[in-house]
């Protein structure tokens, strides 16, 4: 087989790589890789998989105007595969807020729970969930602050899952609306998709040009392409 890399070829495998990890308004798919937990995403409404690889989910506040500053998304649901498993949904320490360019951490709080269980993003903590056919749950996400009701603000909090003998997910992020334009929420969401999350293709390129910058040690009249 004849190698070739060139420019064209590594956009497209980055655009196609990258495309798989996007933000999705869906629910949470979780289930395991061999012995490693996995966030995608999917509709819960259809049951269909929209990825098996999303790290980046959006949610409102708000959605019950009964209730302004909570919301119940991302929920998630468990592949059969994890039916009589115990795991863990973690919730970071440290809530961001969106400055318009990046993130900036806030004094707001976010509250999660789940029946009797609940904690928050002042110390991080976990909600424990088993595993169960068709598993699918909405834990309620509630913004507070100590002092009065949080500003209008676009909000970045960290999750994880975990389950005993099984290789933790890697970091997934919930970027979270409270007032602001669809436009903001995309572009902060974006921030994140594209400065906290690495593609599969930024793995990709690094081996390409290891593979590139080897031939050219070895042969530099060598040109290399994949076909």
């Amino acid at each position: 087989m004849k190698l070739f890399l060139s420019v064209v070829s590594l956009s497209t495998l980055a655009y196609t790589c990258s495309a798989m990890a996007e933000a999705v308004h869906g629910d949470i798919w979780l289930y395991a890789n061999g012995n490693q937990l996995v966030t995608g995403s999917y509709d819960h409404t259809n049951g269909e998989i929209i990825s098996l690889n999303t790290r980046v989910f959006e949610a409102e506040f708000g959605i019950d105007p009964s209730f302004p500053l909570s919301g119940d998304e991302p929920g998630f649901g468990a592949a059969n595969s994890l039916t009589g498993i115990r795991f863990t949904m973690n919730l970071a320490q440290g809530l961001s807020m969106w400055n318009g360019s990046g993130y900036d951490a806030s004094v707001n709080i976010l509250n999660f729970s789940y029946g009797s269980q609940s904690t928050s993003s002042t110390t991080g903590g976990a909600l424990s969930f088993l595993g169960a056919a068709s598993t699918h749950v909405h834990p309620e996400y509630t913004l507070s602050n100590s002092i009065g009701d949080p500003a209008n603000g676009i909000y970045l909090a960290a999750f994880t899952y975990q389950s005993v003998g099984m290789i933790s997910s890697d970091v997934f992020y919930a970027v979270f609306n409270l007032g602001m334009s669809e436009e903001d929420h995309a572009a902060a969401t974006e921030w994140v998709e594209v400065n906290l999350v690495p593609t599969p293709a930024a793995f990709a390129l690094l081996g390409l040009a290891g593979l590139a910058s080897r031939r050219r040690r070895s042969r530099a009249a060598v040109q290399v392409f994949i076909l």
